[in-house]
């Protein structure tokens, strides 16, 4: 019997590659008070994306931009530092395999109740967790 990765792990490993690469914090649930800038992770779906030889899956995260309030300035440098930070493979426990990790899009960019800047970013992920045998 295959494993599938769990989400938590999913997560960790997003969340180590973008506070590496970017130096800023990322979120999977955000504090009280927690002062901008910041990212936070979310999945919202999981789909089978099995082959012929891999039991595989996609999945669906959103990473949230958190940006001071006023110009849209800094937002669009933090969802660039953002879509370069996720240009690196994320780093999976053995014995996942990340076969894709793609970009989708900015959802949106909006601005807070409280002033802040907020932009939505859409990535999947197709990670393997085993091959399949006749």
């Amino acid at each position: 019997m295959y494993k599938q990765l769990g989400l938590v792990d999913l997560v960790h490993a997003i969340q180590q590659n973008v506070e590496t690469n970017t130096g800023l914090r990322c979120y999977d649930a955000i504090p009280l008070n927690a002062s901008a800038p910041f990212y936070y992770v979310a999945v919202t779906g999981k789909r089978p994306g099995h082959s012929k030889t891999q039991w595989r899956d996609i999945y669906t995260v959103n990473m949230h931009v958190i940006a001071d309030g006023g110009s849209s300035v800094p937002v669009y440098e933090y969802i660039q530092q953002l879509e370069e930070s996720l240009t690196d493979d994320i780093q999976l426990p053995e014995p996942y395999e990340l076969i894709m990790q793609t970009e989708t899009g900015i959802n949106q960019i909006m601005e807070d109740p409280t002033g802040e800047k907020h932009a939505i970013i859409g990535y999947e992920f197709m990670i393997s967790y085993g091959l399949r045998c006749k």
